[in-house]
């Protein structure tokens, strides 16, 4: 949802372009390329989250971890666009309002991509938790009952489920 409104939000910097100011994230197109970015990572999770299948979360954990990068760029991207916006006014008998609007819309995208980045980051720590740092070989106790042969019985593990068998 966050990644469209990112999308939409940066149609309308790219129709302030046209009025004299220029941000910087308009030149780059990455209000698009990291709305559509967001918009896949998303979908990928709520995929994940319904069928569960480890090979799935794997590929959620992986495209969290390439949406927070992503996600830092933008942050990086707004800080910079917001501590030098006078200079990228192109036109200076332009009235003042555009300006003003102009960083009002660059703040709730950077707003955004904070969200974006702590989403990320968290999903794919959560992700990385269940798939890639859980131990997938239940805990195995012997017993020797009458001294020839050993029985092995599974003992209660503490670990998750596995995603690949249901219970």
């Amino acid at each position: 949802m966050i990644g469209l409104m990112h999308f939409g939000l940066g149609a309308v910097a790219v129709c302030l372009a046209f009025t004299g100011y220029f941000a910087i994230s308009v030149f780059g197109g990455y209000s698009f390329w990291g709305g559509i970015l967001f918009i896949s990572s998303g979908s990928l999770c709520i995929s994940a989250a319904k069928n569960q299948n480890r090979s799935l979360v794997k590929c959620c954990v992986g495209m969290n971890i390439t949406s927070a990068i992503i996600a830092l760029f933008g942050i990086l991207l707004y800080i910079l666009e917001l501590t030098m916006g006078d200079s990228f006014s192109l036109n200076f008998n332009s009235e003042d309002w555009i300006k003003k609007v102009g960083i009002c819309l660059s703040s709730v995208l950077f707003l955004f991509r904070l969200l974006e980045f702590s989403i990320a980051v968290s999903l794919a720590h959560f992700g990385c938790q269940a798939t890639c740092c859980a131990d997938d070989q239940a805990a195995m106790g012997y017993q020797v009952i009458s001294g020839y042969a050993p029985v092995s019985t599974e003992t209660n593990s503490s670990f998750p489920p596995a995603y690949d068998q249901p219970e």
